[in-house]
């Protein structure tokens, strides 16, 4: 069959390869003039003048059970590499918070005790998150956001807000609202865990897929309208171009799709129509000076740091890239207040699902109707909003089609 995937992410992408086995014809049209979606590599899929290191602007690294994921890596052979972590909470009160590796980089004797001390008593409180997560029921974590689930103003409950800050790339602020179900299940199973990164960049493994893929792939496109007629579907550009498939699969965030739709369904609406787009800005910089007040020498792989406007994390690139060099490099979101503006490298914007509980309640009935008029979703939103569900969800789809 003649099949066209929306959007050249990681779920179309992937959909496109999967398809591409299956002996069908694929087409990824993508509005942006690069590929990849949320994974910026510099030097691989974006171009930097300032540097010649393979450095990561979106996606970063991968725990050891995003099992569909990691069985892709192996048939692709992409190499991957063990990365340890560690993360410092930062208060704009002068106070902060260690991981264990972040204390044994940065302490000595006696100031290390206390440290240790000091996160003892969160990771204390977080006994309490991993029973909840690990006797969490579906049914009790659905339509309930995470403030339902989290109540109490404590260090624990900021420590899992700033985590889903981070993993799912919204400001701190709109976390309150965002879906229990999806939160707590990715606690879950990925909280403690070990965690990898892909050597050479997050981009060369969407390098393998191009390598192996045989289709056309359309850049800088502009859908003005999608169609589906009884036996096809029509796909009309902005250049006034039409192409006819078979088959249509959406690898946009959520919020396009009824954007692209010409002749949605009421159904198609309802599911849709809740979503909006999270448009967020990182920081590729060099500026490790909001470190200094904290008499902090080495960042770690995440640290959070809050301001006088909210909370940003600022991620070290040296270690979860696998560079070496002397020149420090970050990866920093919302906090540009703090950075020297002479030291950012490379600023990357990127389009996002925005959660909350109101467009997540939909999520399952899109799984379990894909295929309706002739048309398919993929995203990391149809999983747990994360790598996997983005790998998953294209395996899901490519199974449908057979």
């Amino acid at each position: 069959m003649r099949i066209a995937i929306i959007g050249g992410g990681a779920s179309g992408l992937v959909t496109a390869y999967l398809l591409n086995k299956q002996d069908h014809h694929v087409t990824v049209f993508e509005k942006q003039p690069i590929l990849g979606g949320h994974i910026r590599t510099l030097n691989k899929n974006v171009k930097c003048d300032q540097c010649n290191d393979f450095l990561e602007g979106g996606v970063l690294e991968f725990p050891s059970n995003f099992n569909n994921f990691l069985n892709l890596m192996k048939e692709l052979e992409v190499d991957l590499e063990p990365v340890d972590l560690g993360s410092t909470l930062c208060f704009k009160n002068g106070h902060h918070i260690h991981s264990a590796s972040a204390i044994r980089k940065n302490f000595t004797g006696l100031q290390k005790l206390i440290e240790y001390l000091k996160l003892d008593g969160l990771y204390a409180g977080s006994i309490g998150i991993w029973l909840k997560t690990h006797f969490a029921q579906m049914q009790e974590l659905h339509n309930r956001s995470l403030s339902d689930y989290f109540k109490t103003p404590c260090m624990r409950n900021t420590w899992i807000k700033l985590l889903t800050m981070y993993s799912y790339s919204m400001h701190f602020e709109l976390i309150d609202d965002f879906p229990a179900e999806l939160e707590i299940l990715s606690l879950r199973d990925y909280i403690f865990t070990d965690w990898f990164r892909i050597k050479g960049g997050v981009y060369s493994y969407i390098e393998k897929i191009l390598e192996r893929l045989k289709g056309n792939i359309l850049l800088n496109i502009n859908i003005t309208d999608i169609s589906r007629m009884a036996d096809s579907v029509k796909i009309e550009l902005s250049n006034g171009a039409t192409y006819k498939f078979d088959k249509v699969v959406f690898a946009t965030p959520p919020d396009r799709v009824l954007k692209l739709l010409l002749d949605p369904t009421v159904a198609e609406i309802r599911r849709f129509s809740a979503w909006e787009n999270n448009q967020i800005v990182t920081l590729i910089h060099t500026d490790t000076s909001m470190y200094e007040q904290y008499g902090i020498k080495q960042p770690s792989e995440f640290d959070f740091f809050e301001t006088a406007t909210g909370w940003g994390y600022n991620a070290y690139l040296n270690q979860l890239c696998g560079v070496s060099s002397d020149v420090q490099y970050n990866l920093a979101f919302n906090l540009e207040s703090l950075i020297n503006r002479e030291q950012i490298i490379q600023r990357l914007e990127h389009d996002t699902p925005l959660y909350t509980v109101g467009s997540f309640r939909y999520r399952d009935e899109v799984i379990h109707t894909n295929g309706e008029n002739h048309t398919y979703h993929t995203g990391a939103y149809l999983g747990d909003g994360l790598h996997e569900g983005a790998i998953a969800s294209a395996i899901r789809v490519a199974q449908l089609i057979g």
